[in-house]
């Protein structure tokens, strides 16, 4: 018996240095051997000296440190070993301990004690909790990017995939066995070799491995993926895996390619458009020149007015056919352009519609007289703007609309403002309005074709627009070109 409580005694004093409580009791819970680390519980709990024989049922009932310990050193004498964390709050701090409870027997396997081993896992715990955290944070950010991250070992040819993109290539994990063949046969056919080329060329020339390509899903819908990522090499150049993402950018492509389909049906009704109405304007441009001026007087006014609408309407189609060309325009076709001939112009062609609302146009250009940019442009521009003001005024009150251009060291701002009825106007709106179709409300019967016009035009003079608006208030279009 004296040999096997040496036996215990060294192994406690084996774990000495590494800071944790470990001691050992016999069948009569005596204290039989402990480290200084259980020396210095004890006083720490105010529990006294320790000293072999003492009698720890005691000290077990006493203090939140050593609470799980009965239970424990009762499964030892048993014959049980077990580990249980204990958690508690220590200087307004949360702790977790760990016990280790060991039975020790004789050589006849009878129980004579048992050592009982506690190490502070605070920081072990912390660091899995946040280890965890991290990667469900991780894994959601994934989920709302649509994003995963894969892993090619070259050597073994296994691709470790992120959970995201299991769902991306629409696989089921741990029944899909990711290796580079299988993952060829989920790629579109015809992007089979394109991609291939890439992951090669990324290998062989050390570059980055970026490429957008179709998957099809096992139901055969097709997908768009965008794929970067890098391979790595060893001391002696030789690569060894590669690694990086992969995002379901399905929506982005669909959405871009309605868009052109958009384009391209907007290109092809101005075509139509400027097709059919060629004729008969060339028709009334030439009725007007062979018209036998000064007969009378009346007629001659009439005429007159045909042949200033009729050489504006093919001026106006002329510039539509060129801005939804969509196409930006050479800075080196800009020319200066006086803000006061622009009004003259759009005053005749909306003569008839001012007079009628009997609107009032205040200009202001006395800071900035010229811009530069193409004419024809700025009348189309102010043209829709002040259509806009005239049609969306109110009914009881005369239309006022005011224009002014201003300056700062880099920009000329250009304002048109109106005390028409306005509108709640949100970040949304302000966006639609502005769309192909959008409107500034539901309150006229136009198509809202004009802001989109006047909006292609200004961003191809390098400009930018917005709009403010308050209902029963008015709108006010903010113009902004650099110099």
């Amino acid at each position: 018996m004296k040999e096997k409580q040496v036996l215990i005694h060294n192994k406690v004093e084996i774990v000495e240095d590494r800071g944790d409580v470990v001691w050992a009791m016999d069948n009569d819970y005596k204290l039989t051997a402990f480290n200084s680390s259980f020396e210095q519980k004890l006083i720490d709990e105010h529990l006294g000296a320790a000293h072999k024989g003492m009698d720890l049922r005691s000290i077990y009932g006493m203090g939140v440190f050593f609470s799980p310990c009965e239970q424990g050193c009762e499964k030892a004498l048993n014959r049980y070993a077990t580990t249980s964390e204990h958690t508690f709050i220590h200087n307004g701090c949360t702790m977790i301990h760990e016990f280790t409870f060991q039975p020790f027997m004789d050589s006849t396997g009878n129980v004579i004690g048992c050592c009982i081993w506690q190490k502070d896992v605070t920081k072990e715990i912390n660091n899995v909790h946040r280890l965890e955290e991290s990667e469900q944070r991780y894994k959601e950010a994934q989920e709302i990017t649509n994003l995963g991250h894969w892993n090619w070992d070259m050597v073994k040819d296994e691709i470790t995939w992120s959970d995201q993109l299991f769902h991306i290539f629409g696989q089921v994990p741990g029944k899909f066995d990711a290796t580079f063949e299988a993952l060829i046969d989920i790629i579109h056919p015809e992007d089979r070799q394109v991609f291939q080329e890439d992951v090669e060329r990324c290998i062989n020339n050390k570059v980055l491995h970026d490429i957008v390509h179709r998957i099809v899903v096992n139901n055969g819908e097709v997908r768009y993926v965008h794929q970067i990522g890098r391979a790595f090499y060893d001391m002696n150049g030789i690569p060894y895996r590669m690694s990086g993402t992969t995002q379901d950018i399905t929506k982005d492509v669909l959405s871009n390619q309605q868009i052109v389909q958009q384009n391209s049906e907007l290109q092809n009704f101005v075509r139509i458009i400027s097709h059919n109405l060629r004729g008969p304007i060339s028709n009334l441009l030439m009725l007007s020149k062979i018209y036998d001026w000064g007969t009378n007087d009346m007629n001659d006014d009439i005429m007159k007015k045909i042949e200033l609408t009729t050489e504006a309407l093919d001026q106006t189609i002329k510039d539509l056919n060129l801005s939804l060309s969509l196409k930006r325009v050479d800075k080196e076709q800009f020319m200066k352009v006086r803000m006061k001939e622009v009004m003259k112009d759009v005053d005749g062609l909306l003569s008839d519609e001012i007079e009628k609302k009997h609107a009032i146009i205040q200009t202001n250009f006395t800071q900035v007289e010229e811009i530069k940019g193409i004419k024809s442009y700025f009348n189309n521009i102010f043209y829709n703007l002040i259509l806009n003001a005239l049609h969306y005024s109110k009914e009881e009150e005369r239309p006022l609309i005011r224009i002014s251009a201003e300056e700062n060291d880099s920009t000329i701002i250009l304002r048109v403002s109106d005390n028409g009825i306005g509108i709640e106007l949100t970040p949304e709106k302000e966006r639609k309005i502005f769309d192909m179709y959008g409107r500034l409300s539901g309150a006229t019967d136009g198509k809202g074709l004009g802001l989109y016009l006047v909006k292609t035009q200004v961003e191809a003079m390098d400009g930018k627009i917005e709009v403010k608006s308050l209902k029963d208030v008015g709108t006010t279009f903010i113009l902004q070109f650099q110099k």
